[in-house]
């Protein structure tokens, strides 16, 4: 019996009683992009990638997750990327910060373990939005090995995001996005030789369309790496260089499933 017809009957109107939302819920989101640069060098040999992640929130303020993605290109043939991160984040009305670590790991990798490229980073992420205009986010990530070579790394960014006043299609929105950042590296230690990496700056801009939890995007990358450079850092000369990516993603969380 639906609840017009018990009304129509003159049953008693039950009370609605809205439940607390629950303190813990599980985001989670997949991927697909023409190429997965990660600090203006390809990390997919310029070929397409799969991406995905599942995130554990707690109390508004604890987190952990998994991120993985399809790579190609490396020496040591790893089967994919696996980030495991957890960390503390919370809003204080426009004002977010976040803080944690996470660890990038290589499964499937061939060759001696000292050249394998597991390792680790810690960050912290404050962002400041205003209102519906967009937001602005710094980044700052540092390891004492970075990429499993025995240098200190840095990276130091900031973001920024503009919500587009469009609204030419019902429920869909558009923005634009930038990031620039500078990425610092020290010497490696005996196993590479004592080699001294380059510093660079890294860009990337693009535009983007949501619509409910799906996300279509264009996006440009690119870095101050010279070829030759780009052969110090990475071993190869041509996963640096100017990167343009389509990506499509679906983002969203059991609290959004109704």
């Amino acid at each position: 019996m639906s609840v017009a017809s018990a009304a129509d009957l003159g049953y008693p109107e039950a009370a609605v009683i809205e439940s607390a939302p629950s303190p813990i819920d599980v985001a989670f989101g997949v991927k697909f992009t023409t190429d997965y640069v990660f600090r203006g060098v390809t990390q997919s040999k310029g070929d397409p990638a799969i991406q995905g992640y599942a995130e554990l929130q707690a109390f508004d303020w604890v987190y952990a997750g998994i991120w993985s993605s399809s790579v190609n290109g490396f020496a040591t043939d790893p089967a994919a990327e696996v980030d495991f991160y957890a960390g503390l984040r919370h809003t204080w009305d426009a004002f977010t910060l976040d803080v944690g670590g996470l660890y990038y790991y290589y499964p499937g990798e061939e060759g001696p373990k000292r050249f394998q490229l597991d390792y680790w980073e810690i960050y912290a992420k404050p962002s400041y939005a205003f209102g519906n205009f967009g937001s602005i986010t710094g980044n700052v990530y540092w390891t004492s090995d970075f990429v499993n070579t025995g240098a200190d790394g840095t990276y130091l960014s900031a973001i920024a995001k503009v919500n587009l006043p469009l609204e030419t299609i019902p429920d869909v929105s558009f923005y634009v996005s930038g990031e620039l950042g500078k990425q610092w590296i020290g010497k490696t230690d005996n196993k590479y030789g004592n080699v001294n990496l380059v510093n660079y700056l890294t860009w990337n801009a693009g535009i983007g369309a949501t619509y409910k939890a799906a996300t279509l995007e264009f996006r440009y990358s690119d870095s101050d790496l010279s070829r030759n450079d780009c052969a110090i850092n990475n071993g190869a000369r041509w996963v640096c260089g100017d990167r343009y990516m389509v990506s499509l993603s679906f983002d969203t969380a059991f609290s959004k499933l109704k």
